[in-house]
């Protein structure tokens, strides 16, 4: 049996060492002697798990301080080895009682930052290899952490990322009052951190990876290997079942370490039994008021280093005010998301539980789900019939239908007052307004009148020229209109239609003649009320319709006349007789006769044919009464009417008196050749 001592790998508890930051590797360092032999590392105050780290930010809470109460059974167990197996000989460190003063603070929601001093408050064991149990109190390496959030929130979201870093002083190198070779390092040790997390659904995880650096170490005069530290990965994870409404949480963690750096004397070889430590813990939290976190934890050490026990108890009481959570409300709408039926959009409340917190894009308090018009405002006069809608305004012009007396008729630039929603009126549609319109129910048509608004301009006499311009507004200006008086005829003081200009008797009346020194005088012919009067009639054989030769001047001073006025375009030459005799023949007789003056006119006057016609009245239009000889003398006549131009005076029938009787025994009540009617 060798009787050189030897750490038991598995009953060896591995403390937490100092690395040193001056040191380039651990390889080039010389090896320290003893170093903290606890390996436990409190997470932060207030978290829901002891070793593997689930930080919390300040939306979570600002503050945390307690205190960790670790105790470890056999972290450090001499053998002696015997070639074929390791005989337990002496547990060095029995019994280790410390105590973990622990501070946290965060801000911004996004950084924590921790401190943590630890205490031994008492060690027993048998001494052994150079190594005996700390006698009294003493104080151990303080630990600085820094964490900071990369993403999500590690206790309301399913996951989220934290980097930081944990450094501890130490404070061997710096006293050796109060301190002893199991309680601290003499060089720095640090620790960079990536942590994963989350919290959903009750189930709580987080899973941790650190690369702690420190300087190679070794306890007592054992043989090194299975009794010295080095740089080491860890690994962590943890499980729970978290009830957050409840406050509690339970569940198992575990820790993995092994040494990857050592130096000259000991050169580790990671993931073996002498370089790696194992534990599994079981923990239980709770919040008491969502203040004061209490938490009681044990496990076992399956893998065993210094430092590593075989059994660990831990207890934890910490001031961990938890701040008053602010209902879940993912679309800010005011609405918690747990009464929010429609959680991700903005929305109302409404007392549907259905629609509550469901959008309304027109903002007038009605949910798009039951508004018929979703994109407009009821407004302040919301419609009775479609919920959400304002009341109609079918022509636009601001006056809702209910009160717009012209609700399809836009009122306008100008409103009528006494109309609410109408426009001013314009009855006539001439674009004039019936207010401003001195001819309401007239259109004022193409032409209006300047003077008077929205009146068409007036032509009384018909002569082309508005009255407006119209120096004569009630006679004609006719075929010579006056150059000087616009729409007034050229004067023609004795009314023959031969203007005073031209006229060679002005005050008598006559009738047109191409003689200048003849035009307008008295002669056989005379142009009044729109006819040709003849001053003497015009004779014919009797019963016949042949034109006596003493009628031709007369008939000459018709076709004087009509050459001499050129615009008469159409003469009318009408014969008449009395009502004796038949009917038929009589009608026939003064067709034929009038026929006879239009051949002579045309082939003796020069007439064209298109100015004239003839027509037979026979005894349809006596001018005197049939009853007497006399009567039936004057209505045995021939008549010249003008009928274009249209005369723009009444033709008026002659008074008997002023025809002269012809000279004719034409059915005469002398004659005794009278053609008998039925």
């Amino acid at each position: 049996m060798k009787n050189r001592p030897r750490v038991n790998p598995w009953l060896f508890l591995f403390a937490a060492g100092l690395t040193s930051l001056a040191a380039a590797t651990a390889t080039a360092q010389s090896t320290q002697t003893g170093f903290s032999l606890n390996r436990y590392e409190p997470t932060s105050a207030g978290e829901w798990s002891f070793w593997v780290d689930h930080p919390w930010y300040s939306s979570t809470r600002y503050f945390a301080a307690g205190i960790t109460l670790n105790y470890g059974h056999n972290p450090l167990v001499f053998g002696v080895d015997t070639g074929t197996s390791v005989e337990k000989t002496v547990n060095v460190v029995e019994h280790q009682l410390l105590g973990h003063v622990d501070l946290a603070g965060s801000f911004l929601d996004r950084v924590l930052i921790t401190a943590t001093l630890p205490v031994t408050l008492l060690e027993r064991g048998t001494p052994a290899g150079g190594v005996e149990p700390t006698q009294g109190v003493v104080v151990g390496d303080p630990r600085v952490g820094l964490w900071l959030r990369l993403f999500g929130q590690p206790y309301r979201s399913g996951i989220s990322m934290s980097i930081g870093a944990n450094a501890w002083i130490p404070l061997r190198q710096f006293t050796s009052s109060g301190v002893s070779g199991t309680s601290s390092d003499s060089h720095f040790r640090v620790m960079p951190k990536l942590v994963l997390g989350g919290l959903a659904s009750r189930f709580m995880w987080s899973l941790t990876g650190g690369f702690l650096y420190r300087a190679p170490a070794q306890i007592g005069t054992a043989d090194p290997k299975g009794s010295t530290v080095g740089s080491e990965l860890q690994i962590g994870l943890a499980l729970a079942y978290a009830d957050t409404v409840r406050r509690f949480a339970i569940g198992p963690e575990a820790l993995l370490s092994t040494t990857l750096l050592g130096n000259d004397t000991v050169q580790p070889k990671p993931f073996t039994s002498d370089y790696t430590s194992l534990e599994l813990l079981l923990g239980l939290h709770y919040n008491i008021a969502r203040a004061v976190n209490i938490g009681l934890a044990g496990g076992v050490g399956l893998l065993r280093i210094p430092g590593t026990p075989d059994f660990r108890g831990l207890f934890r009481l910490a001031y961990a005010p938890i701040r008053k959570e602010e209902p879940l409300d993912r679309d800010r709408d005011g609405i918690p998301d747990v009464s929010d039926a429609c959680p991700d959009v903005a929305g109302i409340s409404s007392w549907n539980a259905k629609l509550n917190g469901c959008p309304d894009r027109d903002k007038d308090g009605v949910v798009d789900q039951l508004d018929l018009c979703p994109t407009v405002p009821a407004g302040l006069r919301p419609d009775p019939n479609q919920l959400g809608c304002p009341i109609g305004d079918r022509d636009k012009d601001g006056v809702i239908d209910p009160d717009d007396l012209c609700p399809d008729v836009h009122k306008g630039e100008r409103p009528d007052s006494a109309r609410t929603g109408c426009p001013m009126g314009d009855r006539d549609q001439d674009g004039v307004l019936d207010a401003d319109d001195l001819c309401p129910d007239n259109h004022k048509g193409v032409t209006p009148d300047p003077v008077k608004l929205g009146c068409p301009a007036e032509d009384r006499d018909g002569d082309g020229v508005f009255d407006y311009q119209d120096r004569c507004p009630d006679v004609p200006q006719g075929a010579r209109p006056d150059p000087n008086q616009p729409g007034c005829p050229v004067p023609d003081r004795d009314n023959d239609t031969v203007p005073d200009p031209v006229d060679a008797c002005p005050d008598k009346p006559g009738a047109p003649h191409p003689d200048a020194s003849k035009n307008g005088c008295p002669g056989l012919v005379e142009v009044k009320g729109g006819q040709l009067i003849v001053v003497q009639p015009v004779f014919f054989a009797t019963n016949r319709d042949v034109i006596l030769a003493k009628s031709f001047p007369v008939l000459q001073s018709v076709a004087d006349a009509l050459i001499a006025t050129p615009a008469i375009r159409k003469l009318s030459i009408q014969g008449h007789t009395d009502d004796r005799g038949r009917y038929e023949y009589n009608v026939d007789l003064s067709a034929r006769r009038a026929k006879s003056v239009l051949t002579w006119l045309t082939t003796n006057g020069g007439i064209a044919a298109d100015r004239l016609e003839s027509q037979g009245f026979g005894p349809d239009k006596p001018i005197a009464d049939n009853a007497t000889p006399q009567g039936r003398e004057k209505n045995r006549r021939v008549e010249f009417l003008i009928l274009d131009p249209a005369s723009g005076i009444n033709v008026k029938v002659l008074d008997a008196n002023q025809v002269a009787v012809p000279d004719s025994p034409d059915q005469s009540d002398k004659s005794s050749r009278i053609p008998r009617g039925r």
